[in-house]
């Protein structure tokens, strides 16, 4: 509905039709087209108009986290909260802005906690707030906790209804939607129905499919972090089986595999994410060759350390590669298909004049620019997560201290045995921040 932001409304109801239900569509919309400023006077119009309802300020609260101010996020989340606790959705995404954009594990378990305690959660959210639970529990070390709480998780009813149905022959093509034969399946309410009880259609349900696949993977994820690799085995062979174009689930498989000491079978799976990823049409925005070349340059140039600096204008500077992705034979040597940047070295250390600590002599560096689109949205977040991987590539190569990281704006590495497997739980212990980061990064991603 339109209607002019200066009239005062008429009609404070729920329906579609009310003014109110009118501005939080329409403020809901213009967040999805990134006009921040509009939608905001949209969401403090409807609340306005009824301020004991908590939807405006959910509204409010995903404006700001998307202007990229957490803190005012999670003031509003709160906010919906005080005026209605029974409201699962802030506490998801207070939940998720404490653990993510604040690393705050603790607070983060509180949300999780007191949603689950009030019972009002739906089957989706349950699982949800259950896996982010578990996250931040193995983030703070409390392993045997997180185990407690993954392992009832596989006989979910949503995970065990998903788990039972097939893509099609044939499905996948050059998309990345989940096409499901449900013929044969018993499908859980919540796949075909939303909130109100109104039937999905077609789109709509096999968003909810992919949903739940992705929490599939995220328990995965944390079997392997828990050390757990079986466990993540058996759940990832039979996603794989059901779902063979998902990429995602063949790239986790990829890693358990490897851990799980299989090599060979950890190829075959990198193999696969190599073939379905290589189905994905890169956007237009994604630098050229040569722009990436410069972007390179200019980072190493203006970076905080001087042995970076040194790389990038020495008569021998560094041989940069730029590519899409790994080359099989790479893949093929145990290569991760989804690397954003490897570093090229000497296969053996040469005989006089070893590099300095007795690292490895560094010949060169590729970029793979798909994989670095994966983990952007725009060319804003390209261009971070280049330097990032750059930056972070490197001085993992030539073995960085934790002091000269920080200096480069890059997180520390964990402390040795910080991912070794413990013997109970560390309730007493400091978190470590290393699996922390590297978590936070794949959910990033």
């Amino acid at each position: 509905m339109d209607f002019d932001e200066g009239e005062e409304p008429d009609d404070s109801g729920f329906g579609e039709t009310s003014r109110y239900a009118a501005h939080l569509d329409r403020g809901w919309s213009l967040l999805d087209r990134g006009d921040f400023d509009a939608a905001r006077n949209s969401a403090h119009h409807a609340r306005r108009i009824r301020r004991e309802a908590p939807d405006a300020a959910v509204l409010l609260g995903a404006i700001a986290l998307a202007e990229g101010d957490p803190q005012e996020g999670l003031r509003w989340y709160d906010t919906a909260l005080e005026l209605d606790p029974e409201y699962c959705e802030p506490y998801v995404a207070a939940a998720q802005i404490s653990f993510f954009d604040l690393g705050d594990p603790e607070r983060a378990l509180e949300y999780c906690d007191e949603a689950l305690e009030m019972a009002v959660a739906s089957a989706m959210e349950t699982l949800d707030l259950h896996l982010l639970a578990a996250e931040c529990e193995v983030s703070l070390g409390r392993d045997n906790d997180a185990q407690a709480r993954l392992e009832p998780l596989a006989e979910h009813r949503l995970i065990e209804s998903v788990l039972s149905q097939r893509e099609p022959a044939g499905a996948g093509g050059d998309s990345d939607e989940v096409v499901v034969d449900r013929s044969e399946a018993a499908v859980e309410p919540e796949l075909q129905h939303d909130e109100d009880g109104e039937l999905l259609d077609h789109d709509e349900r096999d968003l909810q499919i992919q949903r739940v696949l992705h929490f599939c993977l995220r328990m995965c994820r944390l079997w392997l972090d828990l050390a757990h690799v079986e466990s993540a085995l058996k759940l990832l062979r039979v996603v794989v089986d059901h779902y063979p174009s998902n990429a995602d689930a063949w790239h986790l498989l990829s890693e358990a595999e490897f851990l799980g000491n299989d090599p060979r079978a950890s190829c075959h799976a990198a193999l696969r994410v190599y073939r379905l990823d290589a189905q994905m049409k890169p956007p237009d925005w994604v630098p050229s060759a040569a722009q990436l070349n410069r972007k390179i340059i200019q980072t190493l140039g203006s970076c905080a350390d001087e042995a970076l600096r040194e790389l990038s204008r020495r008569r021998l500077a560094l041989v940069l590669l730029i590519h899409d992705v790994p080359s099989i034979e790479l893949i093929l040597e145990g290569v991760d298909p989804r690397i954003p940047a490897l570093a090229l070295t000497t296969r053996a250390p040469p005989q006089d004049g070893e590099s300095e600590d007795g690292a490895p002599l560094l010949t060169g560096l590729a970029i793979y620019r798909r994989n670095i689109m994966r983990l952007a949205r725009n060319p804003e977040q390209f261009d971070q997560e280049l330097r990032f991987a750059v930056l972070d590539e490197l001085a993992s190569a030539l073995q960085f201290s934790n002091e000269r990281r920080i200096k480069l704006g890059l997180p520390p590495l964990p402390a040795a045995g910080d991912d070794e497997e413990g013997g109970g739980d560390a309730e007493d212990e400091e978190p470590r921040p290393g699996r922390e980061r590297r978590r936070r990064k794949r959910m990033h991603s």
